[in-house]
This record gives structure tokens, C-alpha cells and sequence, in this order.
């Protein structure tokens, strides 16, 4: 090859390599998002969808329990105790440290109570109790609340005379704990399906398709019932049966709608006390309004099945 061709094709070499260094890159693709869920968020733990818990205003939820006095905290321990007492089930050591506080420290119960009841004037006080009990009876933050209750039951034995105001603020803050993180969960939960039900889903689940429960067999026996356990409540023991009646009187009296269920007179064995028992209740929640009603009077509710 002469010298001419030799320039020739060097230069056709370097303006090929000039054309490869100007040419440019295709774009990327961009990246696939991944697919949309076929099923809406479900509620946690167990929840029922549409569960009307309070919203959290701040990051923080307004509850019964919120900017209560000390000496009131004291009333809502009790009642907290008193729930767990009768659905912890798996917590023997709650029940006798419940029924301790009772009888070891009337004085400062009677206190707390007259500090709630002068808020709830009337017959205000009943509804205020229910919804008291019924806060701490909620089902799917029970596992945590019956732990907090169990800590609380074994640590309040040893609390000084006259110290209850001074220990149930934070107590009530344990005790509470558990149910604010069920609702932290669950206000979770309704942020995540408002998004969920923003986006198109046509081949997904409504939202109420995915919690309702699936269809029974048409053609299947029935399921066998359980049998219910017969729940109780218990207002006082005292000593002859004159003096129990007189105890019922003035209970019916100050809570009228207690007159509605079937007392019982038992005998302590081995004493002259005589048990005061109200009953049955028509479910577990029955049971609680019923405590709530019996505590709203000023009486010590004690479950007993």
C-alpha cells in the first residue's frame, strides 16, 4: 500500500473511531414498580375495619385516662385492675392482689372514688365507669394490657400506706401503654388503606371483601356450641345474713339498674360472713358494665365465675 492509501485509510480509521465517541447512549429504562398488593390492608391483631378509635392529634391520643388528677388515676388503676382480674385468664397472680388492694387500702379507694364521681355528677358517673372499663377491655390490645396488669398487680402490694396517689399516674401511663400501641397500630393501618383504596385496583379485593369471613357450607353441620361460663359479681362479704340484706338494700338504692339481676346470699365456708353475688351477667362484657354499674355506686366489684 502506498503512502496515499496508507493516509487515506487512517484517516477514514480516525474519523469512524470520532464518530462512535460523538454517538450517544440510549436512555435507560426506566425502573418497573412493583406490583400493587392484590388485597387491602387488613387491621392489626384482629381488629374489626372501621374501629372507632380516637384520632391522634400531635402524634398523641386523647383518651379516658388523659390529664386525669392524681388521686382520679388512683380510681383508674382500680378499674384497670379489676378488668384484668377478670379477663386475664392467663395471669393467676392478678386476681388476690386485686382483692389486696381492696381490703388493705379502702381509705384511699373511697378518696379516689369521691375525686372521679365529683366530675360525673348524677347519673353521668354510670356511663363514665362503663366507658372506663370498656377502654381497658378492648380485645385486641389484651395480651399487652394483661402483661402491664401483671407487673402492676405483683408491684403495688409494696407501695407505702397513703403512696397510691403518688404511684398511679405512672402506673396508669404502663397500664395504658399497650392500648395506645394498638391504636398507633391501627391509625397505621387506616393510613395505609386511604392509600391503597386511592389507587386503581381492577383486578384486586375491595377492601370489605377482604375482611369479610368466608361464606359457611350450605351443606355443612352446624359447629357444636360452647358452653358459656356464668359469670358473677361479688359486692361485699359481710358478717350475718341481716346485715347482707341491708347491704343489698342500700346497693339497689344507690344503683337502681342493679334491682334487674338475681342476687345471691352464699355463706364463707368455715365463717359468719355471707357473700353478696349478682348475676349472671348476659356475656364477658356484660360482666364488665356490671362492675362498672356496682363500682359507680361506691361498692368493691369482685368477679367471680
Amino acid at each position: 500500500m502506498t503512502g496515499k492509501w496508507r493516509i487515506a485509510a487512517g484517516l477514514g480509521m480516525v474519523l469512524a473511531i470520532a464518530g462512535c465517541a460523538h454517538r450517544k447512549k440510549p436512555p435507560a429504562e426506566p425502573p418497573v414498580p412493583p406490583p400493587a398488593p392484590a388485597t387491602a390492608p387488613v387491621p392489626p391483631r384482629g381488629a374489626a375495619p372501621g374501629l372507632p378509635i380516637p384520632v391522634p392529634v400531635d402524634g398523641r391520643f386523647t383518651t379516658i385516662n388523659s390529664d386525669v388528677g392524681a388521686v382520679e388515676a388512683v380510681w383508674h388503676v382500680r378499674a384497670a385492675l379489676n378488668v384484668a382480674a377478670l379477663s386475664c385468664r392467663g395471669e393467676a397472680a392478678i386476681l388476690p392482689a386485686y382483692n389486696a388492694l381492696l381490703t388493705g387500702r379502702k381509705a384511699e379507694l373511697a378518696a379516689a372514688y369521691k375525686a372521679e364521681k365529683a366530675g360525673w355528677p348524677g347519673t353521668k358517673i354510670d356511663q363514665h365507669m362503663t366507658r372506663l372499663y370498656n377502654f381497658f377491655a378492648q380485645p385486641p390490645a389484651q395480651p399487652g394490657f394483661c402483661q402491664a396488669a401483671a407487673t402492676e398487680a405483683a408491684a403495688i402490694g409494696a407501695i407505702p400506706a397513703d403512696g397510691l396517689a403518688g404511684y398511679a399516674p405512672a402506673a396508669l401511663a404502663r397500664l395504658e401503654a399497650p392500648i395506645l400501641a394498638f391504636y398507633k397500630a391501627y391509625d397505621d393501618y387506616r393510613v395505609a388503606l386511604a392509600a391503597w383504596n386511592a389507587q386503581p385496583h381492577p383486578q384486586a379485593m375491595t377492601a370489605m371483601q377482604a375482611a369479610a369471613p368466608a361464606a359457611p357450607d350450605p351443606v355443612a353441620a352446624p359447629a357444636p356450641i360452647a358452653p358459656v361460663a356464668a359469670w358473677r359479681i361479688q359486692i361485699g362479704a359481710f358478717t350475718g345474713e341481716k346485715a347482707a340484706e341491708a347491704a343489698w338494700t342500700k346497693a339497689r338504692g344507690a344503683v337502681p339498674t342493679l334491682a334487674q339481676y338475681e342476687v345471691h346470699f352464699e355463706k364463707a365456708p368455715g365463717t359468719r360472713l355471707i357473700r353478696v353475688r349478682l348475676g349472671p351477667p348476659r356475656d364477658r362484657a356484660g360482666a364488665l358494665e356490671l362492675c362498672a354499674a356496682a363500682a359507680a355506686g361506691g361498692f368493691d366489684c369482685l368477679p367471680v365465675k
